[in-house]
């Protein structure tokens, strides 16, 4: 009871102290509300990306499986080999699904039109990941056969959304591609599907393939045929599989579905016709990850970043702190009375350091609050960003929730402790017949000064790593965005299309692509256009492995893989990259005739070995494309990704459905745009077109998480320059307070006051030099540490660290002047008088 009553006391005290002070209060918590949010907003995106889990029970009881194999990459399932597996699974609880999907919505109010994602899974998804519905029902086993009815679930920000949460939703139809689905339920509160960025709109059956015409994400041998329904066919790939396993009994799911994934391997190894390639297949093996968390494009892409961004952010806690614990110790010197005093009439050490501590995390706590808000608002800015340019698509996946507040109040309290326990020390560690004499002066002064002079270098030593590392950061990302790509980014439009979900049948793309090349190419101004399966710096790849190439023996279990793109003439010319020998597509090239193909440099250096690769073959196990022309390399997927081995292919040899129109332009290409868009309305009214911009752009909206990153690495190192400076001239004016005296006796025996300006600046410079003895070793560890996210820039960068030295010499010259030539100014008169 005591101890509530004495904090309750203590806290009182300190609102007191800091109302009476309220410019003191007001800088201190400013600037530790802005170390303190920035370290709550990084923290929240850290937490939503890599730490919190999927709001599903038991979410640490969710696994994937995966295949571990040394003759392919990582590969989803199909329908059929997950039915074996879900057969053989019993008592376990295993489902499959489809990546999202991006459907046309034809509602059954007034028949507007737009776009949602779509997820295919099987009847026991929602049984598995333990969600029962909001409202109605969800999709259950017998939805898997075709006759179980087409059936769609909502989650519930599209039912809030789009139906406004009424009850009456169930029955209602909702048209997917153009296919009628029923409405059965609505998920439960708050899932918003398994993908953290691209939250799930809708879900229906994985019997449902062939109606909404998915087709992505997925893979297929020679046996399949991608334009029949994918439910009966082994070939093509496209599933993936979750199974919910406790702990103990995760080996054994493991050992008992890997059972069963290997008697679907027999007639995939059979057919292989090489036993060395039959044995390494059936050596395949699953294994169990943990799913709890989801998946997350995010997370892959930007978790080495994210910790970089929480590095950085507490070093400007840190020199937070270091400037308010020397705000504290002025104050202290101040308070040197007060607390003698107290002491003086009983008051224990313990007791007055107690409340003296208390002022310390109340002014934190005051500064939490603040910087929740300034977290809320920064958090959902910086997820925006990132998550925009990783995705294309905006998202809200950050909440401050209950583990952010408890970082945000552990981080606040440990912030109090930090920088308040050393000056209360200090300030209870007195002589009381000293400091109760008029105009004593304790030996304490001296210990003050050195240990703020301590606190000054330590904040030039972390300003310091922030601005190599927003150098750092800065130089990457230019030359990021200024990396030889290999295509011609300043006169490329491309244009992303969906000819599947527009309702373009199979055998009309012919007819389509012609129509659309000849209009786009009628446009003036446009030099070259041409269809690709997969665009520039589009997101858009297709990998395949298990190549033979003739005269090529691979080692044993080497992966014979490269990237492929099927393209129509004209595509090189459309996006600018030099044929470096023999000649591109033509009419030569087309269904029935010899397969053709054009590679890269990549693909002829790895493969080939000064070997001339035209005229040579390869495929799937039997050589039976031939080489007809060599391109120059060129970074067709990313700037941070040099030219991988690619191959081109003919589209008219294998005609299917593309995702991109590329279109070059004689000038300007904005001043196209407007036309191109014209000319594909003109060729099919329905074709649905969901972007188009120039390359340019395309390339810069790719760099947005490396800009994100760069400009808060600027922003944080100027914060950290601004609290640095405010605490060294603090310290510096201060420090002449306490000189007065005896600068006017100086300047009174003769001292020039050149020579006072020199000896403060020289004082207060010696205080940066010692912060960066300290601080470069520190740099230049800092840069190793995020040398893995830096791009054509050294993390030791002589350049960068140089500059940074300058700044924090120039920041000490600066900071320092004011209070210099003050001192230099004293009058003797009125300085001995003080005295």
């Amino acid at each position: 009871m005591v101890l509530i009553e004495n904090l309750v006391h203590d806290v009182a005290h300190a609102l007191r102290q800091l109302r009476r002070h309220p410019g003191f209060a007001a800088a201190a918590i400013v600037s530790l509300a802005l170390g303190i949010g920035a370290n709550t907003a990084i923290f929240s995106v850290l937490n939503a990306v890599l730490l919190r889990s999927l709001p599903v029970a038991a979410p640490s009881q969710l696994f994937k499986l995966n295949i571990e194999s040394k003759v392919s990459a990582a590969q989803p399932f199909s329908y059929p080999a997950f039915v074996e597996l879900r057969d053989n699974a019993a008592p376990l609880k295993v489902a499959a699904m489809s990546r999202s999907y991006r459907v046309n919505v034809g509602v059954d109010r007034g028949g507007v039109a737009e776009r949602a994602n779509v997820q295919l899974v099987s009847g026991a998804f929602f049984d598995l990941i333990g969600l029962p519905p909001a409202v109605g029902r969800v999709i259950e086993p017998d939805d898997d056969r075709q006759a179980g009815g087409p059936v769609a679930i909502l989650s519930d920000g599209y039912w809030k959304a789009h139906y406004g949460g009424a009850a009456d939703v169930l029955g209602r139809t909702v048209s997917l591609n153009g296919a009628p689905f029923t409405v059965v339920g609505v998920a439960g509160r708050g899932f918003k599907g398994i993908f953290l960025e691209t939250p799930t709109d809708i879900w229906i059956p994985t019997a449902m393939q062939a109606d909404v015409r998915y087709h992505q994400n997925f893979s297929a041998d020679t046996s399949a045929d991608a334009e029949k329904p994918w439910l009966p066919q082994t070939g093509i790939l496209w599933l993936d599989v979750l199974v919910r396993a406790s702990d103990a009994d995760a080996a054994r799911a493991t050992a008992s579905l890997d059972a069963a994934f290997r008697q679907t391997l027999i007639p995939r190894a059979d057919a292989t016709g090489d036993p060395l390639q039959r044995k390494l297949i059936l050596e395949s093996r699953l294994v169990l990850d943990s799913f709890a968390q989801g998946r997350s494009r995010l997370r892959e892409r930007f978790t080495p970043l994210l910790y970089a961004l929480m590095g950085m952010v507490a070093m400007v806690l840190l020199i937070a702190c270091a400037n308010t614990a020397n705000i504290l110790l002025a104050r202290s010197a101040a308070r040197r009375r007060e607390i003698a005093v107290r002491l003086s009439l009983g008051a224990g050490r313990a007791r007055v350091l107690s409340q003296l501590v208390t002022e310390s995390i109340v002014l934190a706590l005051l500064a939490a609050a603040g910087g929740v808000l300034v977290a809320q608002w920064s958090a959902d800015a910086l997820v925006s960003m990132v998550v925009q340019s990783v995705t294309g698509a905006p998202a809200s996946i950050v909440e401050i929730d209950g583990r952010a507040l408890a970082f945000t109040a552990l981080v606040s309290v440990a912030t109090g402790l930090l920088f308040g326990l050393a000056p209360a020390l200090r300030a209870t560690r007195l002589s009381l017949s000293e400091e109760l004499k008029i105009g004593g002066r304790s030996q304490q002064d001296a210990g003050d000064r050195t240990s703020a002079r301590l606190l000054i270098g330590a904040q030039v030593a972390l300003s310091l790593m922030l601005v190599t590392a927003a150098g750092l950061f800065s130089r990457s990302l230019y030359n990021l965005a200024h990396v030889e790509l290999g295509l011609d980014r300043d006169r490329v439009v491309t244009v992303a299309i969906d000819p599947r979900n527009s309702g373009v049948a199979a055998s009309a793309l012919p007819e389509l692509y012609a129509r659309v090349v000849a209009n786009v190419e009628g446009v003036p101004g446009v030099a070259a256009a041409a269809v690709a399966e997969c665009g520039v710096e589009g997101g858009c790849r297709s990998a395949s492995d298990g190549f033979a190439i003739s005269g090529y023996t691979p080692a044993p279990s080497e992966l014979v893989k490269f990237q492929e793109n099927r393209v129509s003439a004209h595509y090189l010319q459309a996006i600018g990259v030099p044929l470096v020998r023999g000649r591109t597509f033509d009419a030569r090239d087309r269904q029935g005739s010899p397969k053709v193909a054009i590679v890269n440099q990549a693909l002829v250096r790895r493969y080939f070995d000064g070997r001339d690769p035209l005229g040579q073959k390869f495929g799937y196990q039997t050589p039976d494309t031939e080489i007809v022309g060599v391109m120059a390399d060129a970074r067709v997927y990313s700037s941070r990704e040099p030219a991988e081995p690619m191959a081109y292919y003919p589209i008219d040899q294998q005609m299917l459905f593309t995702t991109s129109l590329s279109v070059r332009a004689s000038g300007d290409p904005r001043q196209i745009v407007g036309s191109v868009r014209e000319a594909l309305r003109k060729s099919d009214p329905n074709l649905v077109v969901e972007r188009v911009a120039t390359l340019a752009q395309q390339v810069d909206n790719g760099l947005g998480a490396d800009r994100v990153v760069a400009l808060l690495a600027a922003a944080f190192g100027a914060l950290s320059i601004v609290v640095a400076g405010v605490g060294l001239y603090g310290l510096m004016s201060y420090l002449v307070a306490r000189r007065t005296s005896e600068i006017g006796v100086r300047i009174a025996l003769g001292a020039q006051p050149g020579a006072v300006l020199r000896a403060i600046l020289t004082e207060s410079l010696g205080l940066v030099v010692i912060g960066l003895v300290v601080g470069v070793p520190l740099a230049a560890a800092g840069g190793r540490l995020i040398a893995g996210v830096l791009f054509g820039v050294r993390p030791w960068d002589l350049l960068t660290l140089s500059g940074a030295v300058l700044t924090l010499v120039v920041l000490g010259v600066f900071a320092a002047f004011v209070p210099a030539w003050r001192a230099s100014r004293v009058d003797p008169v009125v300085a001995l008088r003080h005295e």
